[in-house]
């Protein structure tokens, strides 16, 4: 039931045009939760998960397990990556790591994302990293971050991670 009402509550936050953050324990189903709100957004446009390279291959086969009815792209396995990216298109999620999402980080923000999902999005923690600049510049109509720990040592890290997801809530970093 509450993976459920999370799902709900993505689309609430979909529809409202406000970005999203799951942050609880490991094991409760973020990713199930994020693949449902993606499969009811795949009409609308691409969209875009950035994980870690150690979690990328889940991605793919959650997205093999719970909706067939999407392509996962994996950039990493890409030939061509400014390609893969361009060539993306409504009904398709392309997984990148964070890595990739620097490196890419000018072909990236040239296309439009219908969603984009940072997943361990503690990773953008630090506003002042490449990672996190090239993640501010990536385009999306929707926006979710999900995390075990949105903070970790510092206030700062909080607010990063909110003004990915709604730039103007919390004001300026100061």
């Amino acid at each position: 039931p509450y993976q459920l009402e999370g799902y709900q509550w993505l689309r609430r936050m979909a529809w409202w045009g406000a970005g999203a953050c799951l942050a609880d324990d490991m094991g409760l189903g973020k990713t199930v939760q994020t693949i449902a709100l993606l499969l009811s957004r795949a009409e609308e446009g691409p969209a875009l998960v950035v994980a870690p390279a150690s979690v990328c291959s889940n991605w793919i086969s959650e997205f093999e397990r719970f909706a067939p009815g999407i392509t996962a792209v994996n950039l990493s396995l890409a030939t061509d990556r400014n390609q893969t990216i361009d060539n993306i298109k409504k009904g398709e999620v392309l997984v990148s790591t964070y890595g990739l999402m620097h490196q890419a980080g000018e072909t990236l923000a040239s296309k439009k994302f219908s969603t984009i999902v940072l997943d361990e999005a503690q990773s953008i923690k630090n506003r002042f990293t490449k990672r996190s600049q090239a993640a501010m510049f990536v385009q999306g109509d929707f926006k979710i971050i999900t995390t075990v720990t949105p903070m970790e040592n510092h206030l700062g890290a909080l607010w990063n991670l909110f003004h990915f997801i709604n730039p103007v809530l919390l004001g300026s970093a100061q």
